[in-house]
C-alpha cells in the first residue's frame, strides 16, 4: 500500500516519523519532491512527409462511437 503525505515543513515530518515509530511501523520510505527536474523535450522530426499519413484509415473508417465501443468493451 502506498500513502502520500505532503508536508510543508521539516518539524511536521519529524512529528509524523515519531508517531510512526511509536506505532512500530518500520516499512516507511521518505521520498523528497523533485521539483527541479527538467523534462526532456525534443523537437520533432521535420523530415517526415505528413501527406503519406493521409488515407491511413480509408479502409476502416473511424468515429468516436466506434472508438468508445472498442475501448470499453469489457465482455471479452
Amino acid at each position: 500500500m502506498r500513502v502520500t503525505l505532503e508536508i510543508s515543513d521539516f518539524d511536521e515530518m519529524k512529528k509524523l516519523l515519531s508517531l510512526f515509530q511509536s506505532m512500530k511501523l518500520e516499512n516507511i520510505k521518505i521520498i523528497s519532491p523533485q521539483s527541479n527536474i527538467k523534462s526532456n523535450i525534443l523537437k520533432g522530426n521535420k523530415t517526415l512527409n505528413p501527406k503519406e499519413l493521409f488515407g491511413i484509415w480509408k479502409d476502416s473508417p473511424r468515429n468516436i462511437g466506434d472508438i468508445r465501443d472498442k475501448a470499453w468493451d469489457r465482455k471479452k
